[in-house]
This record gives structure tokens, C-alpha cells and sequence, in this order.
């Protein structure tokens, strides 16, 4: 049975009296904390709780920024920002401001905190945020923010949650974390190292859009024309394709689905089906077979996909024989796992050199290219467009997680762009991955320095 020591000390500025609020990480973390060379002081003390609401209906034609949880990842560096309309949302939202730091109440134990980078002034978020305003000048928010996704502070607040389904912390316990004072120079060494990253990922977000941008450009088709077919509300059906396709949900017969093969009609190159430029069957391996029984293999899930950029964010590593149950799809290099599951939310993801050899979930379909002429960059772009996403919607069955077959994504269109057309998107696909992996090494180094810092510092006398 785990047994913690605690101060008395601790009590009366925490004032919760639950055993697991002190569980033994929880305590000896602080205690870590006190014994290193650095003053202590409470969150709360450097920021406070900015309480902006705002009731996005009372801004019907306002587009907003907007920070909602499902969109954070764990450690919050990678999180997207969307851009929506106010009538879109539904409930009062926070306002927050550039530098502050939105910390998630709800499963603290998945470490969702966000920083606001310097280059968005405004937006809004989800209220299950604690949005903190950091008030006190001689701290860098850049850094604090590094030390709040450190595993100072995830110890710290794994535990705190109130409640079984969805835990969640009370925003007195977040003030409450403790954070030393860093000397100035180190803050402004992890800060100048962070704001790097930041700025790497804000130059790789704009890449992509430009390869969209180009994209479409090069298809002579505007994203007016896709946004007007998905804008209709009302239309109508001949029987005798109802009929035919036996199918009557209302959702199945919108035009934007032919709308926008019609559109691919139009376009000045050949359109195959993937299925003809592209291998999209393989061969099942079994993550119980002796390769992996001595073997760590990286395992990817649908829910390792950023659905905003197509980038793979989370895996997990281990022996195949620890792996989920079932038969895996082993991928390569410049591979497409296409989500067959709620393929609205556009779960796209690129396998880039460091996850070939993994093992993903038959949730996907694995889109390997196999005709020369088509580069592999240039399909994952085209297959994240609403081009290439919307029409393979139509084939979507279930309600709660809709899902498409192998089949559907292999019958979607293509256009053969000619190679060296196709080669200005590649490459800016590839420099978009390339910013991407930087930027996320810039943040687990300043990660790495600040751990180090509380761990190799002199203890306080």
C-alpha cells in the first residue's frame, strides 16, 4: 500500500483532505522541488484567472479563433487552432489573449495545456479551460509554459481531479501548483528556444496552406465553389435513384457529393480511381509473431493523426505481443493511412522516415502509390482537400462512428496532374514536415533543460 508523508504545511495551502489528492508521486515531486537550488512560489502568484465570457450568439457573423479540448494534444504543443463563425457555437466560451495559457480541468492526467502564441491576439475557448493571465512581469510565459507540460507539474496534477467518469480539477488546485523561480537568464534561454518552435510550426502551417492553395489553383477549382454545393439546403430526388441506391437518409443525395465530381470533370487533366494509381490492399501482419515478440515496434491508432495537418502526434511503443489484439498493416516510408472511421474529420496522416516499420490499426486503409508518375506528397495534400474528402463521404453507414470500407477510398478520383506540376506541392509538403519535426524538438529540449535544471541544481540550505 502507497503511503505519503505530508506537511502540515501542504494542508493549509492545499486544503483538500483526500488520500489520493496526496499520492506518493504527488508529494515526493514537491518535495524534489523544495530540495532543489530554486525558490518556490504558487501559480496563482504569477497568474491569475482570466474570467472573459462571451456568448458567441451575440455575434452571429463574427469568426472567431477558437480553442476547443478535443484539439489538444497531450502536452498542448500541436494545437489546432479553428477558425469559426459565432452562430457556429452553441454555449458561452472564455476569452483569452496572446501569452496566456489555457491549463484543462477535466482529465488533468492528460496534460492538455496550451500556450497562446504572441501572433494570435484574441479567440476564444471551450470553458473547461482555466484560462491564466500571467501578471507578473519577471516571469517569461513562454517558459512558465514549459515547466506546466514538464513532468514537475504533471505529477503534480495527474492526481487532483475530483470525480470517476471525468475527473475534474477545481481551478483553486491549478493556482495552487508549484513552480520555482527560475533566474532570469535561464528563462529567457527556455523562451527565445520555445518561441523558435513556435515560429517553426507557424511557418510550417502556412506551407501546407499553401500547397492547398496551390492545389487548387492547379485543378482551376475555388474553395467558393466546394463551400456553395455544401451550403444547399434543400433539394430533390428522382425515385428511381432512390430506388436504385436503396438508400433513404436525406444526408446521401446532398449535391456536394456529385457536385464535386462534376467539378473533377471539368479539370484539364486524367481522372483515374485511386484503386488503379495506388495500392490499397496488403498483406496482414500479426503483432504476436516472433519479430515482435523481442522487438519494440511503434503503434499508431487513428486517434495518433492531427486531423488539421495530416502529421502523426501520438503513438505508442512497445512489444507486438502488448499491442491492442488483431492483425496490424506494416507501413513504409511515404505511405497514406486513410481513416475509414468518421472520415469527415479528414484522419489523413503521412508515414515520414521516422515511422516506417510501424504497425498501424486496420481502421485505416494504407495508401501506398504504386504508379511513378503520381508523388506521394502530392496525393496526401490532394487526398485532405475537400476534393478529395467529400465525395467518399457519401458512402458513409452508422450513426454514432460513421465509417467508409476500403473499397469507397479506393474508387475515389484522381486527377494526373503532370509530375513536375505536382512537384512544387511535394515539396512544400516536405518542408511542412520537416518544420513540424523541428519545432517539436525545439520543445522536448526545453523540456529536457528545465528538468534538468531542478534536477542538477544545488539544494536549498
Amino acid at each position: 500500500m502507497p503511503v505519503s508523508e505530508i506537511r502540515f504545511s501542504d494542508i493549509l495551502i492545499d486544503r483538500r483532505f483526500e488520500a489520493e489528492y496526496y499520492h506518493p508521486i504527488r508529494m515526493k515531486t514537491i518535495e524534489a522541488l523544495r530540495n532543489s537550488g530554486f525558490e518556490l512560489t504558487l501559480l496563482g502568484k504569477i497568474a491569475n484567472i482570466r474570467r472573459e465570457l462571451i456568448d458567441p450568439q451575440d455575434y452571429y457573423s463574427k469568426r472567431f479563433i477558437y480553442v476547443e479540448l478535443k484539439n489538444v494534444p497531450f502536452g498542448g504543443f500541436g494545437t489546432i487552432f479553428t477558425k469559426v463563425l459565432g452562430k457556429e457555437l452553441d454555449s458561452t466560451k472564455l476569452r483569452f489573449k496572446k501569452t496566456d495559457i489555457l491549463f484543462s480541468k477535466i482529465r488533468t492526467y492528460l496534460n492538455k495545456v496550451v500556450l497562446i502564441p504572441e501572433y494570435i491576439e484574441e479567440g476564444i475557448c471551450s470553458t473547461e479551460f482555466v484560462v491564466l493571465n500571467i501578471f507578473k512581469s519577471e516571469y517569461d510565459p513562454y517558459a512558465l509554459w514549459i515547466y506546466l507540460i514538464s513532468k514537475y507539474t504533471y505529477n503534480q496534477v495527474r492526481f487532483i481531479g475530483i470525480g470517476s467518469t471525468r475527473p475534474r480539477a477545481n481551478p483553486a488546485d491549478i493556482l495552487n501548483i508549484r513552480v520555482p523561480i527560475f533566474p532570469k537568464d535561464f528563462q529567457q534561454k527556455i523562451g527565445d528556444i520555445t518561441r523558435d518552435a513556435f515560429k517553426k510550426i507557424q511557418i510550417a502551417d502556412q506551407k501546407y496552406q499553401q500547397a492547398e492553395e496551390k492545389l487548387y489553383e492547379l485543378l482551376g477549382i475555388s474553395k467558393e465553389e466546394i463551400e456553395k454545393l455544401e451550403a444547399e439546403k434543400a433539394y430533390e430526388v428522382n425515385f428511381k435513384e432512390v430506388r436504385q441506391a436503396f438508400r433513404f437518409d436525406a444526408e446521401y443525395y446532398h449535391p456536394k457529393y456529385l457536385g464535386v465530381i462534376e467539378l473533377l470533370k471539368k479539370v484539364p487533366f486524367e481522372v483515374k480511381p485511386l484503386k488503379e494509381i495506388a495500392k490499397i490492399k496488403h498483406k496482414k501482419v500479426n503483432p504476436e509473431d516472433k519479430l515482435y515478440r523481442t522487438k519494440k515496434v511503434k503503434y499508431i491508432e487513428i486517434g495518433g493523426i492531427d486531423t488539421a495537418f495530416g502529421e502523426i502526434i501520438k503513438y505508442k511503443e512497445d512489444y507486438g505481443w502488448k499491442l491492442p489484439s488483431g492483425d496490424k498493416y506494416l507501413v513504409k516510408e511515404k505511405d497514406i493511412l486513410y481513416s475509414k472511421v468518421r472520415p469527415y474529420r479528414k484522419g489523413i496522416g503521412f508515414v515520414t522516415d521516422e515511422f516506417k516499420g510501424s504497425l498501424v490499426t486496420q481502421g485505416f486503409t494504407v495508401v501506398r502509390c504504386k504508379d511513378e508518375s503520381i508523388i506521394p506528397e502530392f496525393l496526401f495534400v490532394y487526398l485532405r482537400s475537400d476534393i478529395g474528402n467529400l465525395p467518399v463521404l457519401r458512402n458513409m453507414s452508422g450513426s454514432t462512428y460513421p465509417t467508409i470500407k476500403d473499397e469507397d477510398v479506393g474508387k475515389i478520383l484522381i486527377p494526373k496532374v503532370p509530375k513536375d506540376e505536382q512537384q512544387e506541392i511535394a515539396e512544400l509538403v516536405r518542408e511542412y514536415f520537416k518544420l513540424r519535426k523541428e519545432s517539436r524538438q525545439l520543445v522536448q529540449r526545453a523540456i529536457r533543460e528545465v528538468e534538468e535544471a531542478i534536477e542538477n541544481a544545488s539544494p536549498r540550505e
